[in-house]
C-alpha cells in the first residue's frame, strides 16, 4: 500500500515541463461497475453488473501526459446466491448502494496522441492512476428472512488507477475502452458489519473492499484560437 501511495505521490510531482500541444477535452462516460469484496471475492464481474456513468474534463499537458478530472455515478450490489462458497451459502446475504465518485488522475500515453493532429498516431494504449473521494449508502439483505438493514451514508477516498485505449473517432471527437480498479481504505462499501447474530463474523476487517468501472468515453476537443490558424498544429 505504502508503493501505490508513494507513486502517486510521484507522478503527480513528475508532471512534465513540456507545455507544447497542450489542448483540453471535455467527455462522457458510460459503462459498468462491480465491488470486490466479502460478497464477491473471486473477481466475479458478473456478480450484480451495475450502470455507470460520468463527466470529465481532460487537460493535456504534452501528447504523452494529461490531467483528467471528474465524477462518476453508478450502482453497486453482490449476492451471496451468485457467489455459491460454502461461507456464502450458509450467510445468505447481498447489498446494494449508489455510488458517487470524485477523482483527480495522470495519464500516460505509450504513443504520442492528440485528438485530430495527423503529426501523432491515431490511437493509445494508456495507463492512469490518481487520488478519489467517493460516498456510498449501504443496504444489506438477508435473503434467508428478507428483512432489510441499511448501513448508512458515508465519505471515504480510494485509488483510481487503471488501463485503456484512446482513438479518434471523427473531427473533434475521439473515443476512448477504459477499465479501472479503485482501492479503498474501508472494509464498509458492503455493510456489514464483523460479527451478526450468534457471534458468527461476516467480514475481514483486515481485507478492505474494492470497487471497478468498466467503460466507453466519448470525449470532445474543445478548440483554440490555434486550431483556426492554417499551418499551425496544436
Amino acid at each position: 500500500m505504502r508503493f501505490i501511495n508513494r507513486l502517486v505521490i510521484s507522478l503527480f510531482l513528475f508532471i512534465p515541463s513540456v507545455t507544447m500541444a497542450q489542448h483540453s477535452e471535455i467527455g462522457i462516460l458510460g459503462g459498468t461497475a462491480y465491488y470486490l469484496g466479502e460478497l464477491n471475492p473471486g473477481m466475479q464481474v458478473s456478480n450484480k453488473i451495475n450502470p455507470a456513468v460520468g463527466v470529465f474534463f481532460r487537460k493535456n499537458t504534452s501528447k504523452r501526459y494529461a490531467l483528467r478530472f471528474g465524477a462518476n455515478y453508478a450502482k453497486i450490489g453482490a449476492s451471496d446466491q451468485i457467489t455459491s462458497t460454502t461461507w456464502s451459502n450458509f450467510r445468505q446475504l447481498s447489498f446494494s448502494s449508489s455510488l458517487l465518485e470524485a477523482y483527480g488522475i495522470l495519464e500516460f500515453n505509450f504513443l504520442p496522441y492528440q485528438i485530430n493532429n495527423y503529426t501523432t498516431n491515431s490511437y493509445t494504449p494508456y495507463v492512469f492512476i490518481g487520488i478519489a473521494g467517493f460516498m456510498v449508502s449501504p443496504e444489506v439483505q438477508n435473503e434467508g428472512v428478507l428483512s432489510t438493514t441499511a448501513g448508512g451514508s458515508f465519505i471515504a477516498p480510494s485509488i483510481p488507477f487503471g488501463l485503456g485505449l484512446k482513438f479518434n473517432l471523427s473531427g473533434n471527437m475521439g473515443m476512448a475502452i477504459e477499465w479501472g480498479m479503485r482501492k479503498t481504505y474501508t472494509d464498509e462499501i458492503d455493510g456489514l458489519s464483523e460479527s451478526y447474530l450468534g457471534g458468527y463474523q461476516l467480514s475481514n476487517s483486515q481485507n478492505n473492499d474494492w470497487y471497478s468501472i468498466l467503460g466507453i468515453t466519448l470525449n470532445y476537443k474543445i478548440l483554440t484560437e490555434s486550431d483556426h490558424c492554417p499551418g499551425v498544429i496544436n
